[in-house]
């Protein structure tokens, strides 16, 4: 399965419930427009700042579009976050019970919010892996198939990884597998 990806650019301060607001409606329309699959990537390596009021319109309230998505499925994969982002993001996400999948400036994998340790160490794994089946995961944790397909079925479901088939996906080798997006799919705000 290959998700269309939508790219979208964030630049300047990110204050205000208001201009949260309108960048999550950007994003949600350029969703809405794809008509399959997607994987949103905000792209907030330009962002110097972003308070907990457009933290939370834009990533909390996206997360939360993200589990009542249907039909259409969607992914959301935040870029770029680095230190000054991380204390507005984890609140907005923790307060709701939420988690985010993130990759930080440098390109490392980041689990913002909300989320079980074992589910935690599972998402690594298949970041890490970019994509395996349960029994292998079980076997490399050094923990029960059963308990890893539960944290599995967690994790799709609060829509952190990505089920192809029978294999998982991170949002990462997704966004590496996919096409590149053409220029009208790339949002820029």
């Amino acid at each position: 399965m290959r998700p269309a990806i939508i790219h979208t650019t964030l630049f300047s301060l990110l204050v205000t419930r208001p201009t949260g607001r309108s960048v999550r409606t950007n994003v949600e329309r350029q969703i809405a427009a794809a008509g399959r699959t997607v994987l949103a990537v905000l792209d907030m390596r330009d962002v110097p700042l972003i308070d907990f009021s457009c933290a939370d319109e834009i990533v909390a309230k996206l997360v939360l579009l993200v589990s009542d998505a249907s039909p259409q499925r969607w992914f959301v994969l935040f870029r770029g976050i680095g230190e000054r982002h991380l204390g507005p993001i984890e609140t907005a996400l923790s307060r709701q019970g939420l988690a985010a999948a993130a990759e930080s400036a440098e390109g490392q994998p980041l689990l913002l919010g909300a989320l079980d340790p074992g589910a935690v160490a599972v998402w690594r794994e298949i970041w890490t892996l970019g994509r395996t089946r349960a029994s292998p995961l079980a076997t490399r944790l050094q923990l029960p198939v059963h308990r890893v397909q539960g944290m599995l079925e967690e994790l799709v479901t609060r829509a952190l990884v990505i089920r192809d088939g029978n294999r998982y996906v991170s949002l990462g080798r997704a966004f590496q597998d996919a096409d590149p997006p053409p220029a009208e799919d790339r949002g820029e705000w």
